[in-house]
């Protein structure tokens, strides 16, 4: 089996590198200015794990001969992307998103007509530069049953357990990857007081902020009939549950469930740390469009999408204070 990694952000860089460690057939796949580094020094996760000698170019046509392409670029990239690889993927490939958002594997497959399946992605990392990045959060992968596909998902199962992730298929990734979405709307508040993970828990402003949008889309997500899945060590409700406890227990319960490290930031405050767009529009904002499809009202969602996009003109990685935020959600 052939393998690429397409888009060597936090995500992308982690999964290549532990991939290549394997010895198994990898190629990474990323911008030029990502490819030179790590063609000179390899990729370092953690400040001590570092794989070299990997196979890693800026060119799509090294797709042509691939069986699996995993892919890790922001979901406002997977538009341009598709129609970037369609013309190379060869139509027996499987295309595997691991990206944030519900709608990424509906659209590389409708561009490529290349059959491709959602993952649900559980850890967390920071991207310190190219090929350099640290993992912050511990948790593994979700990936989707595909009877059709099911011999090829065994053997990428495998590999993902040979590089180290835990690896579980299920059949309803559709409701894990709603669930994702709403654990991941607490981080635009995060992104705009400029907190790191652990801070917002220990937050006792932040801590209601975060529990308000959360329970603003777990109720959008159920009047619109979306059927969530529990997440191992991360679900939305539980997640709630905690926040409710207090500032201690929160991030004791926090720290246990998903070892939570110190420094771990979230990737909305990531990419306006390097002058990047968000991916506001593909988590808060599908709880708006969600909310608006059903006649049903989302205000905080709302807000937090107009502040994100004001963060994002301004390259803010702090705009507000939590009690600042507080009272512009009006909550």
């Amino acid at each position: 089996m052939r393998y690429a990694v397409v888009g060597l952000g936090a995500v992308g860089s982690m999964l290549g590198g532990l991939l290549a460690k394997t010895g198994d057939n990898i190629t990474l796949i990323g911008r030029k200015n990502q490819v030179d580094v790590i063609k000179k020094n390899g990729i370092t996760i953690d400040g001590a794990h570092i794989i070299e000698n990997i196979h890693v170019t800026e060119k799509f046509s090294s797709l042509t001969d691939v069986d699996v392409m995993f892919v890790c670029v922001k979901s406002y990239d997977t538009y341009e992307l598709a129609l970037k690889i369609k013309k190379y993927l060869k139509k027996s490939a499987l295309i595997v998103s691991m990206q944030n958002g519900v709608r990424n594997a509906r659209q590389l497959e409708g561009i490529t007509g290349v059959k491709t399946l959602s993952s649900v992605v559980l850890f967390n990392a920071i991207y310190k530069r190219a090929g350099d990045v640290t993992l912050t959060m511990k948790g593994g992968l979700l990936l989707e049953y595909n009877k059709e596909k099911y011999a090829t998902i065994l053997k990428i199962h495998n590999v993902l357990k040979k590089a180290g992730f835990n690896v579980e298929i299920i059949d309803d990734i559709h409701a894990a990857l709603w669930s994702k979405l709403v654990l991941n709307l607490q981080i635009a508040v995060t992104a705009l007081t400029g907190q790191s993970i652990k801070e917002s828990t220990k937050d006792r402003i932040s801590r209601k902020i975060i529990i308000s949008t959360m329970n603003e889309g777990l109720r959008v997500v159920k009047r619109s009939e979306i059927r969530l899945r529990a997440l191992p060590r991360v679900d939305p409700r539980k997640m709630i549950w905690i926040l409710k406890t207090g500032g201690s227990l929160s991030t004791v319960l926090s720290s246990h469930i998903i070892g939570l490290k110190e420094n771990a930031r979230n990737s909305m405050w990531q990419s306006l740390s390097r002058g990047k767009p968000t991916e506001i529009d593909y988590i808060n904002g599908e709880i708006v469009n969600l909310a608006k499809q059903n006649n049903l009202k989302a205000p905080i969602n709302t807000k937090l999408v107009e502040l994100m996009k004001e963060a994002e003109r301004k390259h803010l990685t702090k705009s507000y204070e939590p009690n600042e935020l507080k009272k512009v959600l009006k909550i």
